[in-house]
């Protein structure tokens, strides 16, 4: 039977999803298809004909019948369901492995193969592809999906190769066109590091962990990074450069144009040619393990390499608050000296909660993870998985139709949540949904309450006018409340976001943070009812506080960052007060968000938002989410450890970023260093907007070790945007330069190349304005 035109993504789609339960299962009956479906039997009869006579699936053995009857015949997937095909290519060579729909793989072989030459390499690949096809046999049908691996940045805009040193002139190369070009059939290129990420994911020790740091050590240091269960790939792929965080500003020069990278010092190539001066001979990585199991020497540089990544590891758990931290490579043995170097750094340079729940362990997967990951990639690629993962989230029983109208209304809800007030013609466009889908959908959303017609929003277009819609505004009053070093903000929203009413308790953040919190609660239910409103009007609250909040429990840390805000529900405070549901988040991740929906950052979906003042902290948009971390530690840059030796924090370790931007810090600018009472942050900002030359240079010096600090985390984060707020500055354009220059100069060419370092626009409404954004 032949679908009607309108219906046939749903006809599509379906019968993905009807191959994808076959090939997760292996085999199985037609009732069982019709249950597991929850689709009419005539539906299911249908399309396994369908899928018969395409040769995708074939009849297996016939079960024995429980009653009378005929015994069904058990279905399995077909000879035409094809296979797909996973290949890496770097270092030394290419390898390429050949798999069934299952992942199961059918044909492996490696090459060597010389990267020099971009075009020969490209034919070595594609005839090596070729050669795997064929030995698994003509017999298996269409190839699915076919995924190539390379050891470079893979820009996220066009698909070529971002210039690295690790590949060197294939800086501009558009692998992906090339490969397709010789193979005949679609290539899908990705960055080594992010495959070898998703087969530790798939098969190793990474199973079950939604934020992990995987760190290839072999001819380059690549970073592969899982943020909240996503791939994260920066802004222009760029995502991942740990090899050339900067380590040590005089030291050697490293092939990026930088000095004293990271893979200068602690990469296998550096350490076999530094052990080979020592003992006189070309070593393997395989001989340097086995040397330094009984010799000091070796042992020594090893364990030093170690702790050199891991000085880097713990900025990245400070900032970025991975679970588990895995390390890959021919020098990497479980518990072996590189692993213990690492931990050893980890705990002391991480936040005491970050260090004790990141784990670090050595890949089980020998070296596979890449290829394993490539072909994991293919066949997730695959019809039959992209049919699974559509129907993921709805329930069991309900029939495709009807999981395919969900996912279309969420398509359009998403968009209008995102966008605000969109045209219809605009809302066809971006969500690629056929016009009277879309028309159809509206009207039921409009009628369900969820979207509202309004007024268009600018100038009018040309020709026939369309409807603009936009979410419709729920009933109810919303809060929001920030707590700050200045006082407690309150500021009361209609249900679409509008700001009714706003306030502030000028009261500092005493001992007890729960009896702050309930003050800040009472602070804002007072403000509800100054104005003529029922506390039974409150829909919802949201809160920004100055400490991380584990996003699993809601919790502060036991051992908090603030001791005052530590081992206890801060929502649970609220609530008691207020009676309503609330959401608590930390006040970075909070002004970030709303500097990107709204604000200087707007429509971009990787940012760092830089809280640059005596407070410093940074929130994290990766993908266009809020990224809190695996306990709610990400974006602790005010604990980045600056000096080994530098004045107490109120963490508890010396020498953290945020001691260096104290208002104490600068007490020696007021009076030429005569004052007898220490400096506030409203001096210095008073200084600086009245010219004191000193107090700018302090502030743009201050906004190059700001920068310094977090060129690790730009190099492997990969923003498109670094936005700059907080109280310093407010002073003029000093921290922000500051912050430009140092990113400039410290991180790799291929993170800086699309990235921009903007003032806020939001400045101090940034946290409020965040808190609000979370309950629309």
């Amino acid at each position: 039977m032949t679908p009607r035109p309108g219906g046939r993504r749903v006809h599509v789609v379906s019968r993905d999803y009807l191959l994808s339960i076959v090939r997760e299962t292996g085999e199985l009956s037609r009732a069982e298809l019709v249950r597991r479906t929850g689709m009419a039997r005539v539906t299911v009869n249908g399309m396994v004909a369908e899928l018969l006579t395409a040769g995708l699936l074939a009849k297996g053995a016939a079960t024995v019948a429980a009653g009378p009857g005929r015994p069904a015949r058990m279905l399995t997937l077909g000879p035409a369901a094809g296979c797909v095909v996973g290949a890496v290519v770097g270092g030394p060579g290419v390898r390429v492995a050949v798999a069934d729909l299952t992942g199961a793989i059918l044909v492996e072989h490696d090459r060597d193969l010389d990267t020099s030459d971009v075009t020969g390499s490209l034919d070595a690949v594609a005839a090596l592809i070729r050669d795997c096809v064929a030995e698994a046999g003509a017999e298996r049908g269409r190839i699915w999906s076919t995924v190539v691996g390379f050891s470079a940045p893979i820009g996220t805009s066009n698909g070529a190769i971002v210039a690295s040193s690790v590949l060197p002139g294939w800086g501009g190369v558009v692998p992906a066109t090339e490969l397709q070009q010789r193979l005949g059939h679609r290539v899908t290129v990705r960055n080594d590091a992010d495959l070898s990420l998703i087969g530790e994911v798939a098969h190793g020790a990474a199973g079950g962990h939604r934020n992990v740091c995987y760190l290839r050590i072999s001819t380059g240091i690549g970073c592969g990074l899982l943020l909240d269960g996503h791939v994260h790939h920066g802004a222009t792929g760029a995502a991942g450069e740990i090899g050339h965080v900067q380590v040590d500003e005089t030291g050697a020069l490293c092939r990026c144009g930088n000095r004293g990278c990271l893979e200068t010092i602690a990469s296998p190539r550096e350490i076999l040619a530094m052990l080979a001066v020592t003992y006189g001979e070309n070593l393997t990585a395989e001989r340097v393990t086995e040397i330094a199991r009984h010799d000091a020497t070796a042992e020594r540089v090893l364990a030093d390499a170690g702790r050199m990544i891991g000085r880097v590891v713990a900025d990245l758990a400070n900032t970025i608050n991975p679970s588990l931290v895995v390390l890959d490579g021919p020098l990497i043995e479980p518990e072996g000296t590189i692993i213990q170097g690492v931990r050893e750094s980890l705990r002391r340079y991480a936040q005491p909660e970050v260090a004790d729940t990141t784990v670090v362990r050595a890949s089980a997967l020998d070296g596979r993870a890449p290829i394993l990951g490539a072909v994991s990639a293919a066949v997730d690629a695959t019809p039959a998985a992209r049919g699974s993962r559509v129907f993921d989230a709805a329930p069991d029983g309900v029939s495709p139709t009807l999981r395919e109208r969900a996912v279309r209304r969420g398509m359009i809800t998403d968009l209008l949540r995102a966008r605000g007030t969109v045209e219809r013609s605009d809302i066809v466009k971006l969500t690629r949904l056929p016009r009277a889908a879309v028309i159809e959908l509206l009207a039921e959303l409009d009628h369900d309450g969820i979207v509202e017609t309004t007024a268009p929003v600018g100038e009018r277009r040309a020709g026939r006018p369309s409807p603009h819609f936009r979410i419709a505004a729920p009933p109810g009053l919303l809060m929001g409340l920030a707590l700050t070093a200045s006082g407690i903000r309150a500021v009361i929203t209609d249900g679409a976001g509008t700001v009714r009413h706003d306030d502030t308790d000028a009261v500092p953040i005493g001992l007890s943070g729960a009896t702050h919190l309930r003050r800040a609660a009472e602070f804002g239910r007072d403000l509800l009812l100054r104005h003529g409103h029922y506390l039974s009007e409150l829909r919802a609250a949201a809160v920004s506080v100055p400490s991380p909040v584990d996003p699993a429990t809601g919790r502060f840390g036991a051992r908090g960052v603030l001791p005052m805000f530590a081992g206890f529900n801060p929502g649970d405070e609220i609530t008691a007060v207020l009676g309503v549901p609330v959401t608590v988040e930390n006040n970075a991740d909070l002004a970030a968000l709303a500097e990107t929906r709204h604000g200087a950052a707007k429509g971009a979906r990787d940012v760092l938002y830089l809280r640059a003042d005596q407070y410093t902290g940074a929130g994290i948009i990766a993908g266009g989410r809020m990224h809190r971390g695996a306990i709610g530690y990400a974006g602790e840059v005010g604990h980045l450890n600056v000096r080994e030796v530098g004045p107490f924090c109120v963490c508890g370790s010396r020498g953290c970023l945020s001691v260096y931007l104290s208002p104490a810090y600068f007490a020696a600018l007021l009076d030429n260093g005569a004052a007898t009472t220490r400096p506030t942050e409203a001096d210095l900002l008073a200084l600086a907007a009245s010219h004191h030359r000193p107090v700018q240079r302090a502030l743009a010096d201050a906004g190059r070790l700001i920068g310094r600090s977090v060129a690790s985390v730009c190099n492997v984060l990969n923003p498109a945007v670094v936005v700059v707020g907080g109280g310093f500055a407010t002073a003029g354009p000093f921290v922000v330069d500051g912050v430009r220059e140092a990113l400039l100069r410290h991180c790799s060419p291929s993170a800086t190349a699309g990235l921009t370092v903007v003032p806020t626009s939001l400045g101090a409404d940034a946290e409020i304005l965040g808190a609000i954004e979370t309950l629309l």
